[in-house]
Formats: C-alpha cells, structure tokens, sequence
C-alpha cells in the first residue's frame, strides 16, 4: 500500500536569506535539491538526518548525514546495499549507533538496519521479518543501546510490531492477543509515532492512535477527532499530545490539531490555528509547552512557533515563504529544521537551518523594548538569562546578595534577536538575591531565589 511523506517533492525558488534566527548549514550531499525527511537529534552536538529526492522525480535515495558538532560540519553517507528501497526514518543513540527503517513500494517488503560504526556499514536485522509484498517497517525506536521497538503494517491480519532487549540482534513478534484488533484498510505511516518514557503511540490512516506503556509488549487504541484521516502524533508527556490531521492520502492535509490531557484515552479538537504548517512538528524539551511547526508546501511555507501547545501560532520572523521541513529540537536554544541542498554547489550550500537565537515566551514583545527572562526560579544556582532586543549591544549581568553586595557580574554580548546566557552560582548560599541586567539605559531588575 502506498506511503505518504508530510514533506512536499518540489522545490520552490525563494530567497535563502532567513534572518540570523535561523542559520543554513550545509548537510553535505552531492546532489541538488535533497531534502531532510527525517532529523534524530542525540543532543545538541550529535544528530543524525535522512534525505531524500526533493527534485520532483522517483529515484530511490539510501542517504544519510551526521554531524556531531551542532551542525557546523555535516558528513553524508550512503546506506550501502539496498538500493531498492528508500528510508522511512531514523533513530540514532549516540554517534556511532543507529537503526533506519528500509521501505519501498515495489511490491519487496522491507528491512531494518542498524549501524555501529557511524554509517560507515549497516547491516540487516533479520529476525523482524517485514516480507514481501506487504511487510512495511514503518518506524524504529530504541531507548538505550539494548532495548527497541519497531512497528509495521498489518501482516497476518494484525500490525507487524516487535521488541528486543539485544540491540536488535533477535526481535520477537508481539502476540495479535496483544495487539487491538485493525480496521478495514487500517495501516501505520512512516514516521508517524511518539514515545514518552516506556510509553509509545502511533497513528494511523483511520484517524485511530495505538498505545503501549510496556515498550511495545501490550497495546490500546483510541480515535481522535479525525475519523478516516492520516494522524500523527506527538507527546509532551505521558498525559499530554497532540494529534494533527494530515490528509487522506490524497488532496489537501489541513494540519488541524486535537489533544489530549489523559494519554490518549480521549481527545479534544483545537480550532484551527490561523498558522499551521504541515511538514513537522516538534515540542521543545525544557519548556512547559512550547512547539514548533514547519511547512514547505506552496502555499504553506515557513516556520512557526507556540508557547500554549498549538492553540495560537507566532511566524519566525523572515521565515513566511522558506521551505522548512522535518524539525527536531533538544532544548529552547538548539532546534533544527530540514530544507534543500543548492541547485549550483549542494556539497557545500543548504541542506538544513539551525535555530540561533532563544525560544521563549518574551519572543511575543517588542525586540526594539527589550526584555530579559531568568529561569528556572527558583533554582539550584544554574541559571539561564533568556534575553531579547538586545542584539550585538553590551549586557551586563550583576547578582546582589541580600545585603545589596555585588557577588557576581559579566558582560554578554551576542549579535542575535534572542539568546541565552548562562550563569553558575550553584556555589553561593541559599538565600534571596537580586539580578540586575542593563543594557545603555535600560535597566531590569529581577528577584532570585536559590535553594
């Protein structure tokens, strides 16, 4: 049965210059016009991307590029004796080790192969079988470098998901007692899933949503608001996601959002936002629910952001009209988004967009006001100084004690909209102290507590 990808395959010819927010970084592949379906970010150094033709034709691309420096270099590389097939995503724990699901829609099945020496070889997992004609490995997830799932279209009249506690050495088939029953013509889609802790979900093209808290060994269901509709899914925490409506297969993916506040039990609609693309979504760890959305269709280009789990959207600025693909975040200062490799010098122009500034929620005031956010408050002595509006200017940063006695100062001076500067007072006492952060004549004062 055919896949969808939430990416479009034409590239639109727009200007590449986002402002400094958004920083393009080469990704390294040879050809023109490969995009990234898929980003498997470790952390803020280590991640790993997965491209794809993006030039509108039907090769099939086995590629792959990893940086293990933040993005500043990208080394792309070829997942080596499978040409047949083409990637439906990947999953990466460190910088040597990763699992990519193999898929095609000739009529061969798939495979799933894994990687221990940073793509330089990969090799077969045999025992999750995915035959043909209909074996489809749609997603792959491993928690540690032991313990992994990975889920497949129905086969045998129940979806093909299996488990392994080695690696991927051996995988066992969860039972179809184990598993609830599928509806007519229901399947899985590449990419498509969401995993918080030992709980899993997916979503399915019956607008239906699979769970299990056991890493895959027992499962749930339930329907979203999205009847008959392609869902994906993606969860804040084990109590709190979000389901978005990606089409039918065919015609337009509206994006429309639903959420949940009991783990996917029941769902909620969210009236459609007036910003809403549809090639990623990623919650942003560390924050209470900020998120991030991208498109690259025609008519839906650019990169939005939400500080209350997708009810209102906020454009990045300069970005309206820039294809952004898959996007994957470590924290509010270290997001990537997918985009296309140049027409004229791909190896070493485009390919991917580093966000370079500080998500936070006094992104929504005036840059030309400035303001500066410190958080986590209270706090062990590790703190972040989230500040806006003060791009390329002098900031001093001055902490008194509750004497009024300067015990610590420095001056930060970035030439971004938003950024953050990190203190460490985890030396000092508990005890109330007091920021003051000045830029020229502005002046702001913040009360510290630090237990």
């Amino acid at each position: 049965m055919r896949k969808i990808f939430t990416i479009t395959a034409l590239i639109i010819l727009v200007s590449m210059s986002v402002k400094a927010q958004w920083m393009p970084q080469a990704t390294g592949f040879p050809q023109p016009s490969v995009g990234i379906n898929y980003i498997s970010a470790v952390n803020q150094n280590v991640l790993w991307a997965i491209g794809y033709d993006g030039s509108g034709g039907t090769a099939l691309m086995q590629s792959f590029t990893k940086t293990t420096d933040g993005g500043t270099t990208w080394t792309a590389g070829t997942i080596s004796g499978f040409t047949t097939y083409e990637p439906s995503m990947i999953c990466a724990i460190d910088a040597n080790t990763a699992w990519v699901p193999l898929f095609t829609s000739n009529s061969l099945g798939g495979v799933l192969v894994k990687t221990t020496d940073g793509g330089a070889t990969w090799t077969q997992q045999n025992t999750a079988a995915f035959a043909a004609p209909d074996g489809f490995p749609n997603v792959v997830h491993f928690w540690d470098a032991d313990n992994g799932f990975c889920m497949g279209d129905p086969m045998g009249g129940y979806f093909e998901i299996y488990t392994t506690t080695n690696g991927g050495t051996t995988w066992a088939r969860t039972p179809q007692a184990n598993i609830p029953a599928i509806l007519s013509g229901e399947f899985g889609v590449v990419g498509y899933y969401s995993v918080v802790g030992n709980t899993i979900w997916y979503g399915t093209n019956k607008g239906r949503v699979y769970k299990s808290v056991d890493k895959g060994l027992n499962w749930t269901v339930s329907v979203t608001s999205f009847s008959n509709h392609y869902v994906d899914v993606d969860f804040l925490t084990q109590t709190y996601g979000i389901a978005r409506e990606m089409g039918t297969g065919t015609g337009t993916i509206t994006g429309q959002l639903c959420e949940t506040m009991d783990g996917g039990t029941t769902w909620t609609s969210i009236p459609l936002p007036t910003l809403m693309y549809t090639s990623g979504f990623s919650w942003v760890p560390g924050t209470p629910n900020y998120c991030v959305t991208t498109g690259s269709a025609a008519t839906a280009s650019g990169a939005a952001f939400s500080f209350n789990g997708g009810h209102t959207w906020t454009d990045f600025d300069a970005t309206s009209g820039v294809q952004f693909l898959h996007t994957a975040w470590v924290d509010n200062s270290n997001g990537w988004a997918g985009a296309f490799t140049d027409q004229t010098t791909p190896s070493t122009v485009g390919g991917m967009y580093k966000y370079g500034g500080v998500l936070t929620d006094i992104m929504q005031i005036d840059p030309k006001q400035g303001d500066v956010k410190v958080y986590p408050n209270p706090s062990n002595g590790n703190l972040t100084f989230a500040i806006v509006g003060f791009e390329n200017k002098d900031v001093t940063v001055s902490i008194f004690n509750s004497l009024g006695q300067a015990v610590y100062s420095n001056v930060c001076k970035e030439n971004l909209i938003s950024y953050n500067y990190n203190a460490d007072l985890s030396s000092f006492s508990s005890g109330v102290y007091f920021a003051k952060i000045q830029c020229g004549k502005k002046i702001i004062n913040q009360k510290l507590v630090i237990e």
